[in-house]
């Protein structure tokens, strides 16, 4: 892609790009060659809320742009869940589509509360990884309280970090100082200082306006350091220095206020001024040229404006440079020309009593090919305002070093309050994607990592010696998948004896059978080596923000959560007398449980074992056999399988047996059809699940949930000289369970209460609309309506409403 240059007239001087003056033909140059060579992928996950408690679900939907656009090039990307040693607690591999996938995390009850980081990005962004963005969850547990903070002993923890405008102070020079506040968490806080000299005499002082971030004015003297007495809470006290001042250089300012324009101004040192008289001004926005112009300060020409108006939302890079391409000053400004969207929220039927339906519409008509999740859920359920949005991740975050406390503030109105806060995150946080000097000169980082543009085995096929290339090589893959998927494929060695096996698709895991061959020669011994995938090694992830436990009070909503569930699952009021435990034989029920069942198919109606010594026609006879009211019916279109007979199916259900059972194959819901084929000696275990139980699953009529034998397979394939391996899949997936009180009794006695009311992560656009509707639950007073998504244009939506 060309690169687009706006000629800039300022001050009666015009500027074109010419052969006159190569460091702007080498500028561009050498950008259009960095997007090309490192182009710059950026993720999100959009989660269903920010607050859990143990035992529920984190439902996600991922999003991956390269170029600002839904990314053409990774189709693999991965959701770490990472806890406060920098753990990872859970992790998911998932297929990209059209730059966006689905999923869930399962919060395990074991698990400690605090502060937790999802962690979401593409291989390929794990070259570039202090671009990788992370998305804080908090965590609750009634059984395990968070830990208190603890007051410091001394200040050591406490922090003033200085930043100049443009980078450095000059001697004489008058500059904007802006500064960033930490306490001994890594939280911002409130300060007050005196800024002195080496006199002790007063120059300067400040105060924090907004998330412990403000400025100051000084103007350094020659021969002078300067030390800040900073007031923390508490009365605390600790002195910073300051930067040192450069005897000679130039100072750049820059006024962003004005919605249209960027207003620079550039001053020089009296020292070797002339080295500083005829100057390169340049701003880049994603890698296109958006202003070029020269300065001569003798002249007059000391000052220039970037008109804004027609530039893309997001980060703008302001370089001065010598006539040679020396960098001078930088200095980062935001472009504020997103827009929100809550005005697309349109007004419908909203009924907060019990049970009732409400509807909302969107209007997605500006968008094109809009990909889009939405979540409802109890607006008392959230202690955090501001995290992060697809607005404050994509345009902010995903561009910038360091810590960005409640990122989604910036992004909650334009007022010039909120624009004057996110102009000082820009003075405080680096911008270094890549240092002009260097790829000017031709010179990138090394790469690591590739594209992944699907799920593939890698490795080698040497000689019998393990070490020599096999020129000629060959290996042939059968992958015998959990989800019953059946692969075989071949792939032959490249001249350094590497082989790829792609397109390779299975989801949880599979076992792989493998064996290698020289193509000339099929007799002869060769040796095989396996790649480790990415996912199966993945452990522990270097965070970017330091992790800490959490003090905050749970939202009042939660906090009653956490103490109903602490009063049904613990004993009060009587002290027991002497208990002897006697352990007992685990059971092979829960013994295959442990192996097979996940937390959210544990606990099931029936747990059901095939009699080894029973040959069965099929799975059906065996159900017929051991599930009391199920009915298993031949039609036109198939088998129709239903609970009929189950006690209580009624309440649940106005006429359950015209809806079918949700079949489950290794937890992965399938068609019906595909159980038909399921050899019985291939089932390791049968789950059932009635009423309530099958409602955990999202299935209102009922579940069934087969496991097959880990590894099984109808031939072995060792005997023909296979060796074996284990590895995994993409993630499985399962569907929200959205409840629908047009099928299911209003009128039950099984109380609702959803912290998540309603959850869908592909909103159906019709005649640019969507239409959404949800039923309330049994105690929710105001709805959080928050839509996110982005089209195929690269245009971003953040709709987010309180309803009460």
């Amino acid at each position: 892609m060309s690169k687009t240059v706006f000629i800039i007239l300022f001050s009666g001087f015009y500027f074109y790009s010419s052969a006159q003056n190569t460091v702007p033909e080498k500028m561009i140059a050498a950008l259009d060659s960095f997007s090309f060579l490192r182009p710059q992928e950026k993720t999100y996950v959009q989660t269903d809320r920010n607050d859990y408690i143990t035992g529920e679900s984190i439902w996600f939907k991922t999003y991956a742009l390269l170029n600002e656009k839904p990314t053409i090039l990774s189709k693999v990307i991965y959701v770490d869940l990472v806890d406060q040693s920098g753990t990872v607690t859970e992790k998911k591999m998932l297929k990209l589509k059209d730059g966006t996938a689905n999923g869930v995390l399962d919060i395990k009850p074991e698990w400690a509360p605090g502060d937790y980081y999802l962690r979401c990005y593409t291989m390929w962004m794990l070259n570039f990884p202090a671009f990788i963005t992370e998305k804080k969850i908090r965590i609750l547990n009634y059984a395990k309280p968070a830990k208190e903070r603890q007051g410091p002993a001394s200040n050591a923890g406490l922090h003033v970090n200085f930043y100049p405008e443009g980078g450095n102070l000059v001697t004489g020079l008058k500059s904007i100082v802006a500064f960033k506040a930490l306490d001994e968490n890594g939280d911002p806080v409130t300060v007050s200082a005196d800024v002195v000299n080496s006199k002790n005499e007063k120059v300067a002082t400040f105060n924090s306006i907004h998330n412990g971030m403000g400025s100051f004015e000084l103007t350094p003297a020659a021969n002078e350091v300067y030390k800040a007495n900073v007031q923390f809470p508490g009365g605390r006290l600790k002195i910073f220095s300051l930067p040192a001042a450069k005897e000679e250089g130039i100072t750049l300012s820059i006024d962003n206020s004005n919605a249209n324009k960027a207003f620079i101004k550039v001053e020089r040192s009296e020292k070797n001024k002339a080295k500083y008289n005829n100057l390169l001004v340049t701003a880049q926005i994603n890698y296109q040229v958006a202003y070029m112009g020269k300065l001569n300060i003798e002249e007059g020409l000391d000052a220039a404006a970037i008109n804004k108006k027609n530039l893309p939302p997001g980060i703008m890079q302001v370089t001065v440079l010598t006539e040679d391409g020396q960098p001078l000053a930088e200095r980062i400004v935001f472009v504020a020309n997103h827009t929100t969207g809550n005005s697309l929220l349109l007004p419908g039927i909203t009924n907060l009593d019990k049970r009732k339906k409400n509807t909302i519409t969107l209007n997605a008509q500006e968008f094109s090919n809009l990909q889009a999740a939405v979540a409802v859920t109890n607006a008392n359920s959230e202690s955090s305002k501001y995290n992060s949005t697809i607005f404050s991740s994509f345009l902010l975050s995903a561009d910038i070093r360091g810590n960005i406390h409640e990122p989604g503030y910036y992004f909650n109105d334009k007022e010039p309050v909120t624009l004057q806060h996110l102009d000082l995150v820009m003075m405080v946080n680096g911008w270094r994607r890549f240092n002009l000097e260097e790829i000017m000169a031709n010179k990138f980082s090394q790469l690591r990592y590739p594209f992944e543009t699907s799920m593939s085995i890698t490795g080698k096929v040497l000689q019998s010696n393990g070490k020599s290339v096999l020129r000629s090589g060959k290996i042939n893959l059968i992958i015998k998948g959990e989800d019953s998927t059946n692969i075989m494929s071949q792939a032959k060695t490249n001249e350094h004896s590497v082989f790829v096996a792609d397109n390779i698709d299975f989801q949880k895991g599979a076992t792989i059978y493998y064996q290698g061959t020289n193509t000339s020669n099929a007799e002869a011994i060769v040796s095989v080596k396996i790649d480790s995938i990415y996912f199966d090694t993945l452990h522990k992830a270097g965070l970017n923000n330091g992790t800490i436990l959490s003090t905050t009070s749970p939202a009042a909503y939660l906090q009653q959560l956490l103490d109903e569930k602490k009063k049904k699952d613990t004993t009060f009021g009587k002290t027991l007398s002497e208990v002897v435990v006697k352990s007992k034989r685990r059971s092979e029920v829960d013994s295959l449980n442990a192996v097979y069942a996940s937390d959210i198919f544990y606990g099931s109606d029936q747990t059901l074992l095939l009699n080894s010594n029973i040959n069965y026609y099929d799975v059906w006879q065996f159900l017929r056999m051991m599930v009391p009211g199920i009915a298993i019916n031949e039609t036109d279109t198939g088998k129709q399988v239903n609970f009929t007979r189950y006690q209580g199916v009624d309440m649940f259900s106005e006429n359950a047996t015209n809806s079918g059972v949700q079949f489950f194959l290794n937890e992965i819901a399938v068609n019906i059809s595909l159980i038909d084929g399921l050899d019985p000696s291939d089932v390791a275990m049968i789950k059932v699940f009635k009423g309530v139980t099958g409602i955990a699953l999202g299935a209102d009529r009922g579940a069934i949930a087969i496991y097959t034998i880990k590894g099984r397979s109808t031939r072995d394939w060792r005997d023909k000289g296979f060796d074996i391996y284990r590895r995994s899949g993409y993630s499985a997936m399962r569907e929200f369970y959205e409840m629908d009180y047009s099928q299911v009794r209003p009128n039950n006695d099984i109380a609702d209460i959803r912290t998540t009311i309603y959850w869908n992560p592909e909103i159906k656009i019709k005649d640019g609309k969507a239409i959404i509707e949800f039923y309330n639950d049994d105690v929710c007073k105001k709805f959080k309506v928050v839509i996110e998504g982005v089209d195929a244009n690269g245009k971003l939506l953040h709709v987010e409403k309180e309803i009460e």
